[in-house]
């Protein structure tokens, strides 16, 4: 039997008994369910077993008391609701942490004045405590009688029993919370692990099924037997293989084996594909027995993906040593790196400039073997048009998750027959202005990872690099090029007349003082001539300079573009009749658009010169004028020999002169078409060469809008204005 413990001579009415230990409501004992049911069945038996009318088991919740069990309880006590622990016979057991042992409430001076005990009509009292496992005080099991009584030592012992019984209800209570606090914090722990973790009990039961695998696998813990789940697990091997069941790290490691490094392809429920090393180990008791295994999935997709793309790069860095032009090293580049990535379709964008501002040419694409045809992708994209243009105009990576969908660059009949999923535009930039735009595409669902940009980003760089390394290679070779034919070109034709002008002065010095002026008017009319041509070539390159520069004006004004062709035509008629070419013209009433008139005769006036010069006797040049929706066309068309395929992308450079100019020596210098070439730009337009099945033909297409044509004209990027004209090859003959 418990002793009561030491008796205290007084106590004070303003005590809060102190709880000690963990309250039982934090083990989730509360009053009501099979608990409350125990707790009423135990006070019955204590009551019965300490011949007591009355019993109650009660638990402490901080500072407050709650009955969690009684038998014959005195009436208007709380049954559910907690009350205050202070000046209660049961707050005195948790205070003190012994046993209170009171024969009669009324005369024992440990019970304070305002104790309820008193007001209810409680006379006698044996409590014991309550303890948790760690031996801290959670509640007290009391009998009561209304009368006064001696408690003898076998009643005060069953008291105690009851207590101890309490006790081991709390243990068993707080052994259950503590499994399942264990549960929950390892479940915890299991899920805030990016690694995977599936494990199995003896039989292969999934018991355990982590976060991260849940995610990637799409599964739950089951009580199906292997055979049963195992066809529905979405992993097989790297080369496409399914697992069967003596290859599945977990069933292996429940027959004992340790198992290392096994590659797994994972697909993802969004259809995507990771790749993990997988690891398993059997659990067993230290006798031996078997209680399951568990398997650990870690993802080494963006490891692997590093690995190869070293490789990668080392082939792109071969391919651009050993290519001249970005054309060539295209293929190559988009080789490696969708076979790297392992993705079958990949297209190449480069930025160009062009007289209408900059566009996105194809360069070229990447086509994996089994892919059923190719995308229909445009010859040029604008900024913002389609996934490349997005990307360039964002100058940022754009990713489609969902190729098809409503936002998406493909239509979903184009990604059906591809089975195209995802896709990803990279720009290629260099010196933070991009250059071209890298397309790749998936057939499967891959979300967007900045791990893999950062890869593709390496690559790009390399190959901004190379871009714009060749660009400025190229414009070097264009200006040595250029600056050779300069001193060439004009050195022969500033030395021509001056060569002239030299000699019949000298023959002038030379003649007799009585030589009449009739005599040397030929002289003079060579020396006039000579000069004329001097003049001619001197405006012309000031002419060009002060247009390529901005520095020239151009005086914008509403005007009929017919009457500007017509002068043009009158103005070198007489040319054409002195070579025998006859010119007809199809002209429209009137053609109204805003312009600089001058310089627009000139334009048509240098198109006109040109055609004449090579255009042979008794041929014909044709003009026309005509309105389309939002531009006038003007073309101007002979019967000339036309241009040699490989003359035709310098047609529009500046000091050009191509065969037949140097084998007829044609007097030029080579600027007429760059200085109409710039012209047109000025006012927002262009000089493209249209194909033709004899001579050539050159179409001016300028707006009819007056709004557009009174904006500023487009800043020059790259090479002159004049050598940045669209070509489009068709026999033509050259323009000097």
């Amino acid at each position: 039997m418990a002793k009561p413990g030491r008796k205290p001579s007084s106590v004070d009415a303003s005590i809060t008994p102190a709880v000690r230990g963990e309250a039982l409501a934090g083990l989730k004992m509360h009053p009501g369910g099979p608990v409350q049911t125990t707790a009423n069945r135990l006070a019955a038996l204590t009551a019965r077993a300490a011949s007591a009318p009355s019993a109650m088991i009660h638990v402490a919740d901080g500072g407050w008391i709650r009955l969690m069990g009684g038998r014959a309880v005195p009436r208007g006590y709380p049954r559910s609701e907690p009350i205050p622990a202070s000046h209660t016979l049961f707050g005195l057991v948790i205070h003190y942490g012994f046993p209170l042992v009171i024969e009669d409430v009324r005369n024992d001076a440990r019970v304070p004045a305002e104790a309820p005990a008193r007001v209810m009509g409680i006379r006698a009292y044996a409590g014991f405590p309550i303890r948790d496992p760690h031996g801290e005080i959670v509640g007290v099991c009391a009998v009561m009688d209304m009368h006064p009584r001696h408690w003898e030592a076998g009643e005060l012992a069953a008291v105690d029993d009851a207590a101890q019984a309490c006790t081991a209800l709390v243990g068993q209570r707080y052994a259950r919370q503590e499994v399942e606090t264990q549960r929950i914090f390892l479940g915890t722990l299991l899920d805030s692990l990016d690694t995977g973790v599936l494990a199995s009990d003896a039989k292969g039961h999934l018991v355990v099924v982590n976060r991260s695998l849940r995610n990637r696998l799409g599964i739950e813990p089951t009580d199906d037997p292997p055979e049963q789940w195992l066809p529905t697990l979405p992993i097989a091997h790297p080369d496409g293989q399914a697992f069967t069941a003596d290859q599945v790290p977990l069933l292996r490691a429940l027959q004992g084996q340790h198992v290392h490094g096994v590659e797994h392809v994972v697909t993802t429920p969004e259809g995507g594909r990771r790749l993990y090393s997988v690891n398993a180990h059997p659990m067993t008791r230290p006798d031996g027995t078997r209680l399951g295994a568990v398997s650990v999935f870690h993802d080494i997709t963006d490891r692997h993906r590093a690995e190869r793309f070293r490789g990668c790069e080392l082939a792109v860095t071969l391919a651009l040593n050993e290519s001249q032009t970005v054309e060539q090293a295209a293929p190559r580049v988009l080789a490696a790196v969708a076979g790297t990535l392992g993705w079958p379709y990949a297209e190449l964008w480069l930025v160009e400039p062009t007289p209408s501002g900059e566009v996105l040419r194809h360069i070229d694409r990447y086509r994996a073997p089994g892919l059923p045809g190719d995308l229909a992708a445009p010859a040029r994209l604008a900024p913002g048009e389609g996934l490349a243009g997005a990307a360039w105009q964002r100058a940022e990576p754009v990713w489609h998750t969902v190729v098809g969908a409503p936002d998406s660059p493909l239509s979903v009949e184009a990604a059906d027959r591809l089975g195209l999923r995802t896709a990803l535009a990279l720009p290629i930039s260099s010196g933070g202005r991009t250059l071209a735009v890298m397309t790749l595409f998936a057939d499967q669902v891959e979300d967007p990872q900045d791990a893999l940009v950062a890869l593709l980003s390496g690559i790009a760089a390399h190959l901004g690099q190379f871009i714009e390394r060749r660009r400025a290679e190229e414009l070097q070779h264009a200006l040595t090029a250029s600056k050779d034919e300069y001193l060439h070109l004009v050195g022969h034709e500033l030395r021509t007349p001056l060569t002239v002008i030299a000699a019949y002065i000298e023959l002038i010095e030379e003649a007799d003082p009585a030589t009449t002026l009739a005599e040397v008017a030929p002289m003079t009319a060579a020396i006039r001539r000579g000069s004329d041509r001097l003049r001619r070539l001197v405006e012309s390159l000031l002419d060009l300079s002060e247009l390529d520069s901005g520095q020239a004006e151009i005086k914008r004004a509403p005007l009929d573009f017919v009457g500007v062709v017509a002068a043009a035509v009158d103005q070198v008629r007489p040319a054409a009749e002195a070579r025998r070419v006859s010119i007809s013209t199809s002209l429209p009433a009137d053609l109204p658009i805003t312009g600089d008139r001058d310089r627009l005769g000139q334009m048509v006036t240098e198109l006109l010169n040109n055609a004449i010069t090579f255009t042979p006797e008794g041929g014909r040049i044709e003009v026309r004028l005509t309105r389309g929706e939002d531009w006038a066309d003007l073309t101007v068309a002979d019967t000339g020999a036309g241009i040699p395929e490989d003359e035709r992308p310098h047609v529009f450079q500046r000091f050009y002169r191509g065969q037949i100019t140097t084998e007829q020596a044609i007097a030029g210098a080579g600027l007429g078409l760059s200085v109409a070439q710039i012209i047109a730009q000025r006012h927002h337009g262009e000089i493209t060469q249209l194909p033709s099945t004899t001579g050539t033909t050159m179409r001016v297409r300028l707006p009819v809008d007056p709004v557009a044509a009174t904006q500023p004209p487009p800043a020059q990027v790259g090479p002159p204005a004049a050598e940045r004209a669209q070509i489009v090859a068709a026999p033509a003959d050259f323009e000097g």
